[in-house]
């Protein structure tokens, strides 16, 4: 226990210290240079990774995952307290592949095992109409341990994750700061709908809104 304790340690020690060279750095693109390179080392981590995993596991209040990120397999194991970057952790059934959506912040995504699947798509369409899309997919990448996938903010960044094995995967990430959104965008390449999905707090509060409209209404 006091090993992983150690490797868990460890890893809020990396962070720490991302956010100081981080915070050395004034321009984003130098911030996107740094990060691409420290996500790959802590991947093939192997006791750090398993510390995170076990943290996880017991429900560890340190990682306050009480903050639920927009997606069910989602999960956030750090915020910088600077709001510089936060990293997260996703889970893929065998399988599974989360619907396809944009980011409001950069970020790397990677795997410590397996493989994960990652599609890009660009949108065909000028952007004119905020609730429709034409996507076009692009590329169809298969990470192994270690390697990372660069993904921008809005259209720029349209992508889905997922799982083609039959074992379950997991997906680390670190995201940059996010620009000043609430939400992120799905799309449905067959319907063409664009849907904004909330945070569940946030999202919880607008359906009760919403609700309450068409309540006055009635009466």
């Amino acid at each position: 226990m006091g090993s992983k304790d150690s490797a868990f340690d460890e890893f809020i020690r990396l962070c720490r210290s991302w956010s100081g060279q981080m915070s050395a750095l004034k321009e984003e693109a130098a911030r996107i240079d740094y990060m691409g390179g420290q996500l790959p080392e802590l991947l093939l981590n192997r006791p750090v990774v398993g510390a995170i995993l076990n943290h996880i596991a017991k429900g560890d209040p340190v990682l306050n995952m009480g903050r639920c990120g927009i997606f069910e397999n989602e999960i956030l194991i750090y915020l910088d307290p600077k709001r510089l970057f936060s990293v997260r952790v996703y889970f893929h059934h065998p399988g599974e592949f989360i619907p396809i959506h944009d980011h409001s912040a950069w970020g790397f995504n990677g795997t410590p095992y397996g493989a994960l699947d990652i599609i890009r798509y660009r949108r065909e369409d000028d952007g004119a109409d905020p609730k429709r899309a034409s996507l076009r997919k692009t590329e169809h990448r298969v990470l192994s341990p270690g390697e990372v996938d660069f993904v921008q903010r809005l259209d720029a960044g349209i992508h889905q994750t997922g799982n083609a094995t039959d074992r379950l995967n997991v997906m680390i990430s670190v995201y940059g700061s996010p620009i000043r959104r609430l939400y992120i965008r799905t799309f449905d390449p067959e319907t063409g709908r664009i849907e904004k999905r909330f945070p569940p707090k946030i999202q919880k509060r607008q359906l009760a809104k919403s609700a309450m409209r068409q309540y006055n209404e009635k009466i």
